[in-house]
């Protein structure tokens, strides 16, 4: 099916912790769309970004603005991502990143408050 389709069994909320790996909590960062979701994995302080966040050239960049129909709401959720230390972000466009992830979000986020 396009787009596909999945039962949904149960629906998480902005920061619920679930109790997987080690603990994984909910932060609901809209803008890109209006449910977006990023996942925190405590243990490893890896933020799971999916589309809030894009990787290139081992440099991080904010939501893509071709495909985020509300970016001032999906900057506004950059400032959420700021209260976790991150050591290691996964971004759906760009893979991994370590090399200083959480200063580079910290950058990030400074520039556009």
């Amino acid at each position: 099916d396009n787009p596909p389709t999945s039962k949904i069994s149960r629906i998480v909320s902005d920061g619920e912790l679930l109790p997987y790996a080690g603990g994984v909590t909910v932060i609901f960062t809209p803008g890109h769309t209006p449910g977006h979701i990023c996942l925190y994995h405590h243990a490893s302080q890896t933020l799971i970004a999916a589309d809030e966040l894009n990787i290139a050239d081992g440099r991080l960049s904010g939501p893509s603005p071709g495909a985020t129909p509300d970016m001032e709401t999906a900057l506004r959720s950059l400032a959420k991502l700021a209260s976790f230390e991150i050591r290691t972000i996964i971004s759906y466009h760009g893979g991994v990143l370590s090399d200083n992830a959480g200063g580079q979000l910290t950058d990030l986020i400074a520039s556009h408050v």
